[in-house]
Formats: C-alpha cells, structure tokens, sequence
C-alpha cells in the first residue's frame, strides 16, 4: 500500500464483461491493484482514489461494471470539512489573530512574592502602567510599569520582561530605611510634665536622670558640656527621654445617627477588556442601586487555560438614609476607639500603663471620659 493508497482509497467491486482484459490492462499500464480477491461473476479489489478514474475509464471498453464500496483515506474523512465555507475562513483569520495577540498579556508570573505584594503590584501596574491581563504591551508601558512600581515605595528594584503573552515581574521588596543620625544645636525640652524612666542620649549632655520629675518646657538634652579644665565642648544634642505622665481625653458618642444602611438591592457592572479595547456587557443581574461601589478585577480562564481577557466587575450596593440605635456596649466601645485615635495621633507609639474610665449615660448620649497613664517620649522635636 503506497502513500496514495493511505491519503485517499476506495475499495471496489467488478462484475461482468471482460474482467480478466480489465486486470491485464490495468496491469499494463501501471495502475496498482491491491487486495484482488474472486467474485462468482468478477472480483473486488481497492485502489488509490486518483487512479479510479483511469480504471473506470478501461471498464467501460470492456464493458465491466464497477461499483464503489467503501472510501477510505485521511482525504475522505476531512472532505467534509473542506465544504464548510467558514471553517476555512475561521482558520484564517484565526491564525493572524493568533499571532497578534502575542503582544497581549495572557499570564503573569510575579516570582515569589507573597500574595499581598502580588495583589498590591497588580494594582500599581494597572493604574499606573495599564498592564493587566489583556492590555496590549509596549516598551512605553513596560519602563512606565517599573517606574510606578519603584514610585510605591514598597519595591527598591524593579524589571517588567515581556515574551509570548507572559509578564514577568521582577522585584526585590524595599527594606527599611535606617535612621539617620539628625542633631539640632538647641537644647532639647519637654513637650509635657511627669516623671523619667530611661534616657537614651546618642547626642549632647543629659540634664536629666532616671527618677527625676519634670516639667513642660524643662530642658531634657543640652549642646555643650564643660571639661575639668573649663573647656566648653559642643554637640548637637539628639536622644530620646522616656517618661511616665498621665493624658486625659473625653467624647461625647450620640445613642443614635442617621447614618447609609443597605437595603439588599444591588446591581453588576461588568467590563471586558481586551487589547486596549472596552466592551460594556448589559446589565443583566439586579436592578437600578446606586451608593457604595466595590470593583475587583478578574482574568478569563475557562477549565484553567487563562486568555488576554480581563472583566472589571463592578458591583453597587444601594443605601438609603436610615436612624440607627447604638446599644450602650456598642457605643461605649466606639467611644474608646475615638480616644484611641486622638491619642495615637497626639502620642504615636506611646505605651499604655494604666486606664480609667468615666462613663455618664444622658438622654441621647454617653459621655466618656477617659485618663492614661503613659510611657512614651516627651522630647520636643
């Protein structure tokens, strides 16, 4: 059996007339025969489909009657789909598109970052750079990716690598800056009254010691020092003096507020975005909300095969106006979290040592008062 044979073959039958002239003359003029086997009135044999015509041809001289039995080849079982129009035309222009679409992102790879510094790169190179899975990629937009990403402060090193619809993230995360030493050649004091517990001086001369009361505006770390000899000696004057002093705040939290609640009505916003181009799908999933709006960013990838498409799926949960009550748990925590903030504001990083609280419930309100014992740093800066 020749490669013809195995491309496209028919099996058939012959029957009456000169069937032994047939043979003869098939043989003499080189059309190969395959599998002949004996009929009662012929016999049956297969040949390659291009030489059927020519043997058909040699039948009706000898007036023998071929049948066809049975097509077979690779030729026979795509021959439908060669009359498919649009197949053919499918395939061509598929195969263009396929090469332009290497030039959008289908994956990418950040290495080993974790997945919070993952998520937080994503959203750096989307809206500084517009790189997201589908976004058409350029140089332009790989170095302004880098640069937004050594913008953020998070990445001290950063390189964007494109090749075949892969983005490769390389970054090395930023460690912490040291502290540089910074004295001032003015005596430092207190910015509030209470009692010292550490003195660390990296600078200047201490003016006071552990144990020691103190009060605001009292001179913590001195610039100059005498020798025996009366000699002065300067130096910027640069530490920390860690003190124990009480800080009192009060908040006055209403029982009630008019305040957004949701009503359980929503609606869907959903974009999808392919090289560069928006399409906005209808919207088919809620009905007419509009208050607060919560957006996350999705990649197609069906049975796990991701593709250069992005959906920006927007959901908006309507609010109306509504009064709320506060229990009086709810609102004496609210109360505390208040005075927290207004003390980390005020005091950032101090300690707490000690708490005492005043609670006074009126009509409509809670009034807190509250009075921290704290140890934190009082130098004025």
């Amino acid at each position: 059996m020749d490669a013809l044979q195995l491309w496209a073959m028919v099996s058939f039958t012959a029957r009456g007339g000169n069937t032994e002239g047939l043979l003869n003359a098939a043989a003499s003029g080189g059309l190969h025969l395959s599998r002949l086997t004996a009929r009662p009135d012929g016999f049956a044999g297969q040949c390659a489909a291009w030489r059927y015509r020519r043997l058909a041809s040699m039948a009706r001289r000898r007036r023998v009657r071929l049948r066809i039995q049975k097509r077979m080849g690779l030729f026979f079982c795509l021959r439908p789909l060669f009359r498919r129009t649009g197949l053919w035309v499918g395939a061509a222009l598929f195969v263009p598109l396929l090469l332009w679409s290497r030039s959008l992102v289908w994956a990418v790879d950040y290495g080993a970052l974790s997945t919070g510094q993952q998520a937080r790169a994503a959203i750096v190179l989307r809206t500084g750079a517009g790189l997201e899975p589908g976004a058409y990629v350029t140089q332009e937009r790989l170095a302004a990716g880098e640069y937004a990403l050594l913008q953020s402060g998070e990445f001290s090193w950063a390189s964007l690598n494109f090749f075949g619809g892969r983005l490769q993230v390389e970054v090395t995360p930023a460690k912490p800056v040291p502290a540089i030493f910074s004295g001032k050649w003015q005596t430092l004091c207190a910015r509030t009254g209470g009692t010292v517990e550490a003195v660390d001086l990296q600078s200047g001369t201490a003016l006071v010691t552990p144990g020691q009361q103190v009060e605001a505006g009292q001179p913590l770390i001195g610039t100059s020092r005498t020798e025996r000899d009366g000699t002065p000696i300067f130096a910027p004057a640069a530490g920390t003096v860690t003190a124990r002093f009480e800080w009192t705040a009060a908040w006055q939290q209403p029982l009630s507020a008019q305040v957004p609640l949701l009503t359980g009505a929503t609606r869907i916003h959903l974009l999808l975005r392919c090289g560069g181009l928006e399409l906005a799908l209808p919207n088919l999933w809620g009905s007419g909300a509009e208050g607060s709006a919560v957006t996350r960013h999705i990649q197609l990838a069906p049975a796990g095969f991701p593709l250069p498409v992005s959906i920006e799926e927007t959901t908006v949960y309507q609010t109306e106006a509504g009064q709320t009550d506060y229990p009086d748990g709810l609102a004496l925590a609210m109360a505390r979290l208040h005075c927290l903030q207004a003390l980390e504001a005020e005091w950032p990083g101090a300690r707490i040592a000690a708490r005492k609280e005043q609670v006074k419930m009126r009509a409509g309100s809670l009034d807190y008062t509250v009075t921290y014992t704290l140890l934190a740093d009082i130098v004025q800066r």
